[in-house]
């Protein structure tokens, strides 16, 4: 009894939690009590996928250049594929339009992982949006470490035809800097920071990169669990202030900002949140655009969880966060449906 209640516990604080079919949904809804809102459309946020998961070595040997196994591998592929297979039978009597993938795609980076989480998510009957996170940053096996982290550009290259897919889909499409070479002083490499943004029926979409590509002594690279603000020219900061100025305030939260990892600033960011001093310049920087944030849609943590984001000093309110449970955490799959209203 003690157990089932934990469970049940984990799966609705801070959100409304239902069971569909032994499916764990989240449901939010945003300007849903707005006076003149009416309904537009729903989305479905998943976290923290994990391809690969207790497998070495996926597929066959190493994790670049590697093919991927037949069929669902693993419990996180076989979790994510359930998660699939509802929203196809959910998609139009819900009015799910996309879904949104933020980071932990694979476990361990390798490119058979990545690829399997590719065609397990393109099986879908909507679009889909990958994300990078800490884990699909540096590629590795057992026995094996990438001297460099090139999660990045191997998430370029398998989800191509997706990203070119979204292209056609969405209202207006910015690639930002997702195709072109940065310089990280975390990794002392080019880095392809995936920050990118799209316009939906008059809501933003923004996604910035918030992995910081550590390396610790050659050829051993970090992909830890502590996120950076990457505050330095054509990253991940300027990119969020530059998405940011470009969209107008229609008098609804209409912006979404979407990270692997969370905002939260909690017992828990002491090991996977931003530093001090990150987290503040974040957070007085979004102020100015508080009356026309929607939801800042993160994972990383495996929790489902609601609050409020406020700044350090002055608790000013800026924006509401939902962390979303990792997929591979339940047996049937753990998902946010998002129902947004508006204009």
């Amino acid at each position: 009894m003690i157990l089932r209640v934990c469970i049940l516990t984990l799966f609705i604080v801070g959100g409304c939690a239902v069971q569909l079919s032994a499916q764990r949904i989240v449901v939010s809804n945003l300007n849903k009590h707005t006076p003149g809102a009416r309904y537009k459309f729903s989305f479905v946020h998943l976290s923290d996928i994990h391809v690969g998961e207790h497998i070495d070595d996926y597929g066959t040997s190493g994790f670049l250049g590697d093919t991927m196994p037949k069929g669902d591998v693993g419990y996180a592929a076989e979790r994510l594929r359930r998660s699939v297979n509802w929203v196809n039978a959910n998609a139009k009597k819900r009015g799910i339009r996309f879904v949104i993938v933020t980071g932990d795609l694979t476990d361990s980076g390798e490119q058979s992982e990545f690829d399997k989480a590719n065609e397990i998510l393109s099986s879908l009957t909507v679009p889909f949006v990958p994300q990078i996170g800490n884990h699909d940053v540096v590629s590795h096996t057992q026995n094996l470490h990438a001297a460099t982290a090139f999660g990045d550009s191997l998430c370029n290259v398998v989800f191509k035809s997706e990203f070119d897919t979204l292209r056609h889909f969405v209202q207006r499409w910015d690639d930002g800097f997702r195709q072109i070479g940065v310089y990280s002083p975390y990794s002392q490499h080019m880095q392809f920071f995936q920050n990118f943004m799209f316009e939906y029926q008059g809501f933003e979409f923004v996604f910035f990169d918030l992995n910081p590509r550590f390396i610790y002594g050659r050829p051993k690279t970090d992909h830890g669990p502590k996120p950076r603000l990457n505050d330095f020219p054509n990253a991940s900061f300027d990119w969020l202030m530059h998405s940011l100025a470009t969209f107008p305030d229609t008098g609804y939260h209409n912006i979404f900002l979407c990270t692997h990892q969370p905002p939260n600033h909690d017992f828990m960011s002491i090991f996977n949140g931003l530093p001090t001093n990150q987290y503040d310049k974040l957070t007085r920087a979004l102020l100015p655009y508080k009356s026309h944030l929607a939801f800042w849609l993160a994972g990383h943590v495996h929790r489902n969880k609601s609050y409020r984001v406020t700044t350090l000093r002055s608790h000013r309110f800026v924006i509401k966060a939902r962390e979303t449970a990792a997929n591979k955490a339940n047996p049937r799959g753990v998902l946010r449906v998002v129902n947004v209203y508006g204009k």
